[in-house]
């Protein structure tokens, strides 16, 4: 080989060492924006802002994940996600970013905790409509129960009566 290959070999190996130091440099300034992002989203939380917590966590997901950071979020988002009267769309939404986790970093500490909460919340819908079954079959139970205690007042009326009636058919026949 020439010298001048050997020169051409030295200099695209410098210049890949500095297209690598680059997006070294580059992929620490992101995680560093990111993790600042994450850190504010976590005080919002906080101060009770989730609306605008949930924005700053819906951009670090959105974004190449980084462990560590995007995992925390998914599972931080999901929890905002998870609506106070627990309706089944929103709960899909909620389980969405907490599958997501779980499959994108299932080793991930956050993951683990995702894995309790999303068991729990995919059986919320079942449980609703048990519970709203185990409501109308009390509703229908007042109601024949109403009915019975209605029906045993005419009955205990009716026993009366008659005993008042047995009593002037005995009197009558005494004479």
């Amino acid at each position: 080989m020439t010298l001048r290959n050997y020169l051409f070999i030295i200099m695209v190996a410098c210049l890949a060492g500095c297209a690598t130091i680059q997006k070294s440099v580059e992929s620490r300034q992101q995680r560093s924006a990111r993790q600042e992002k994450l850190a504010q989203a976590v005080s919002l939380i906080g101060k009770g802002n989730t609306e605008r917590a949930s924005k700053l966590l819906a951009e670090i997901v959105a974004a190449p994940g980084i462990p560590g950071i995007t995992d925390e979020a998914l599972f931080r988002l999901g929890l905002l996600s998870v609506p106070p009267d627990l309706e089944r769309e929103e709960i899909a939404h909620a389980l969405k970013h907490l599958e997501r986790l779980q499959r994108e970093y299932p080793v991930s500490t956050w993951a683990n905790q995702a894995a309790t909460l999303t068991d729990f919340l995919s059986g919320v819908p079942r449980r609703i409509e048990s519970t709203t079954e185990l409501r109308r079959q009390i509703k229908t139970l007042k109601d024949v129960n109403l009915s019975l205690t209605r029906e045993n007042k005419e009955m205990r009326l009716n026993i009366e009566k008659i005993k008042a009636l047995d009593l002037e058919l005995e009197k009558k026949a005494k004479p």
